[in-house]
């Protein structure tokens, strides 16, 4: 299933688990920052609920990859070892996932291309009854080329230094 990640030493881990790993990985954050985070990490793809966030959080502790400690009176979460550990053993595979969608949004462009359909015209042909993944592929692939245009910006500007 795309979008979890087995893993024998952690079990399965979701979207939303690594949401939070990575939001939590450099300082301890209480609930509403971390589902502030997901939400800005995933700008409009997806926008995980509160009753989706806070009771993962609480699973994850249960499970040793949070703890959490009281401070002005909110609940700060932070990564445990085992959470560190659970993170450094998933990110590797991410990066596997984003490669082959990359690849795939190649094939995606190239059907596209010799159908003379082009992504303005998606709209038309997908329609809100849709329920099929490729809507979504289409907004993972342009998500992925503006951030592949500022990583390109980058390397351009470092090889002028």
């Amino acid at each position: 299933m795309i979008g979890q990640i087995s893993n024998n030493k952690f079990g399965k881990m979701r979207m939303p688990h690594i949401l939070i790993l990575v939001s939590v990985c450099n300082q301890r954050k209480y609930g509403y920052e971390i589902l502030k985070d997901s939400r800005d990490i995933l700008d409009g793809l997806w926008e995980p609920k509160t009753g989706v966030i806070y009771p993962l959080l609480k699973k994850m502790q249960d499970n040793g990859l949070l703890d959490s400690e009281m401070l002005d009176g909110k609940e700060y979460y932070g990564l445990t070892d085992v959470g560190r550990n659970a993170l450094i053993d998933v990110l590797p595979k991410m990066s596997s996932m984003l490669i082959l969608a990359t690849r795939f949004t190649t094939v995606i462009d190239e059907a596209m291309k010799g159908l003379g359909i082009e992504p303005s015209d998606m709209g038309e042909i997908f329609d809100h009854e849709t329920t099929g993944d490729l809507p979504h592929l289409i907004a993972m692939r342009d998500h992925l080329r503006s951030k592949l245009a500022k990583v390109e910006e980058s390397i351009e500007k470092y090889k002028e230094e």
